[in-house]
């Protein structure tokens, strides 16, 4: 196994003996724990070949996650496909803001989501709040499948509904939490190669300055709120001022910033002027 863990080295990956296990527990079907301490385990011929192939395609910066097709958020586990951009730690800030904003967790919130992809910002929400409903949007069809399926895993499926949808045009309101991770990479923006090259780009682009996202929804957003209504928007790094600008020409007051572990401000909340 020695060579596999070089070969992940000599391409840069970081711990590369962790990576190597947990490769090869997808391959196995074995534990990471079992992996980890028996050292005797001899793996069969298409075990071997089935461990070369996923060397190789991590070795090439594809993530991991794309890899095993699952990646961790909040504590829930996900299923992740190359139609969907990877849970970010960066995104648990928005949930860390809007538990904050809405302390009482018994409450029935209502949450939309606007561009859910896996549905991990929704889904964790709803792990959090036992009572809430939610809805998801997103424009890809086969986002919204694995949004369904993450839901049916975790048990939420009678809490959550996923519309596909070009922002809320398939909608009525109103909800009392809106979220949103929208795209904010700007065309001329630099990206680490395992995003550019396997997260898709309808997920992370979002014109030249990345913020036609938001220029699309805050015009929409009004309509599903009411007067207690809080929206909550991940931003990228610098969009802190020209974002809270695009909400205040809409009717939408900045009343929380959030910093992710970076200290980036990560995590915008608004209310709607009354």
């Amino acid at each position: 196994m020695g060579d596999f863990a070089s070969q992940l080295q000599k391409a840069g990956i970081e711990n590369p003996w962790r990576e190597l296990r947990l490769l090869l527990s997808f391959v196995t079907g074995k534990s990471y724990e079992q992996i980890l301490f028996d050292g005797d385990y001899k793996l069969s011929a298409s075990e071997y070949d089935s461990l070369l192939k996923v060397v190789q395609r991590r070795c090439s910066h594809e993530p991991l996650s794309k890899i095993i097709g699952q990646r961790e958020f909040w504590g829930l586990t996900f299923k992740v496909t190359k139609d969907t951009l990877d849970p970010r730690p960066d995104s648990e800030t928005l949930i860390e803001a809007v538990l904050k904003d809405f302390p009482d967790q018994t409450k029935p919130l209502r949450f939309l989501d606007f561009g859910t992809g896996t549905g991990c910002l929704l889904l964790s929400l709803l792990s959090e709040y036992p009572n809430a409903f939610g809805v998801g949007v997103d424009k890809s069809e086969t986002a919204i499948l694995v949004a369904l399926e993450n839901a049916g895993v975790l048990e939420f499926s009678d809490r959550a509904s996923f519309l596909i949808s070009d922002w809320g045009q398939a909608l009525t309101g109103p909800f009392d939490c809106i979220i949103s991770n929208p795209p904010y990479i700007g065309l001329d923006d630099s990206l680490e190669r395992n995003v550019k090259d396997f997260d898709p780009h309808s997920a992370l682009y979002a014109g030249k300055d990345g913020l036609d996202a938001y220029r699309a929804l805050f015009p929409e957003i009004g309509v599903f709120c009411h007067s207690q209504t809080k929206v909550f928007m991940e931003i990228g790094q610098g969009q802190r001022e020209l974002a809270a600008a695009i909400a205040k020409e809409n009717g939408f007051n900045l009343s929380v910033v959030r910093q992710d572990l970076g200290g980036i401000d990560r995590v915008l909340g608004f209310t709607q002027d009354q």
